[in-house]
């Protein structure tokens, strides 16, 4: 099975995350010059609740796997190293509060992960649990509700869990699916995921309601859908494409649930990739290989508009 977490990782190398926001003058499909800096990539920014700052992955210069978590501070464009770890720490959740993360921890290379718990106050961890195979979260809701995935003896599965690491609820049982990537809508009524990474099958960018079970397929592609982000209105998704699996180009989408439609927003031959929304409809993180290294950018989806977010030294 390939996994949506590791595939691309493993072909990563270093990158220096720089200060200012540069606007990008060109269109994304344009190369974008830059200075001759450190190569250490950066993945996944997650925006907290209250869009001042985000947590993201920084690859350590260590080893091609070890991954450490950090902060950036949109006001004073402060960075803080969150962890401090040889393995690989990522995939951070913010609690609704923002006091809180979430975020998955491999001690050793391919162990499974195990969920860990990190006060953003004064910056202790702790794990969730200890669970047989990986357990993964990937949203916090604002009742105190945890989504993730569980993959045990090759089938995985999204569940619910409490606060003190507990399976609260199974939202699917498919051995012949491999559900991830889940997201509560901003009413949490509806959780959207990406549905069938086994390979050899298509993936699909699927919704489920919590109180009926009633599942939507919203897309279907031919390699793989993954990377998704709810905009805080509730009214589109973003995802990301890539029609030929880990090996070919991809790119980052919107569907739209009133007009049922899909916009693509970027358009690039270098990877595009996890988007997220960030305190409202029109800004959008995402990581991009468009400069050689992965390195994160920010795009309102409408108008189209390219920032390259920068931060000089470690």
């Amino acid at each position: 099975m390939y996994s949506y977490s590791t595939g691309h990782l493993d072909v990563m190398r270093n990158l220096v995350l720089s200060v200012p926001v540069i606007m990008l003058s060109a269109w994304p499909g344009t190369a974008i010059s830059e200075e001759v800096q450190a190569v250490t990539n950066q993945h996944r920014p997650v925006c907290s609740p209250d869009g001042s700052r985000f947590v993201y992955m920084l690859q350590s210069e260590r080893t091609d796997n070890d991954w450490e978590l950090y902060q950036l501070v949109f006001s004073t464009q402060n960075r803080k190293r969150l962890t401090k770890h040889k393995g690989w720490d990522g995939y951070a959740v913010w609690s609704p509060d923002g006091k809180n993360l979430i975020f998955d921890r491999e001690d050793v290379l391919e162990e499974e992960r195990q969920p860990w718990v990190m006060n953003m106050e004064d910056y202790t961890i702790k794990p969730l649990g200890t669970y047989e195979g990986w357990l993964s979260i990937s949203d916090w809701s604002k009742d105190n509700s945890l989504l993730g995935f569980h993959e045990l003896e090759g089938q995985r599965d999204l569940l619910l869990l409490d606060l003190d690491g507990n399976i609260s609820k199974k939202i699917t049982d498919t051995p012949d699916h491999s559900e991830h990537d889940a997201h509560f809508s901003p009413d949490g009524l509806t959780i959207a995921y990406a549905n069938g990474l086994v390979e050899g099958t298509e993936t699909s960018l699927e919704v489920i309601e919590i109180a009926s079970g009633d599942k939507t397929v919203l897309r279907t592609s031919i390699g793989r859908i993954y990377g998704l982000s709810w905009s805080p209105d509730g009214k589109r998704i973003a995802f990301v494409d890539a029609p030929g699996g880990e090996d070919d180009d991809a790119d980052i989408f919107i569907y739209d649930f009133a007009d049922k439609e899909v916009q693509q927003v970027t358009d690039d031959p270098a990877w595009d990739h996890m988007p997220e929304f960030c305190n409202n409809n029109h800004t959008l993180f995402f990581t991009s290989y468009r400069s050689g290294e992965e390195r994160i950018y920010q795009v309102d989806p409408d108008a189209g508009t390219f920032l390259q977010i920068k931060r000089a030294g470690d």
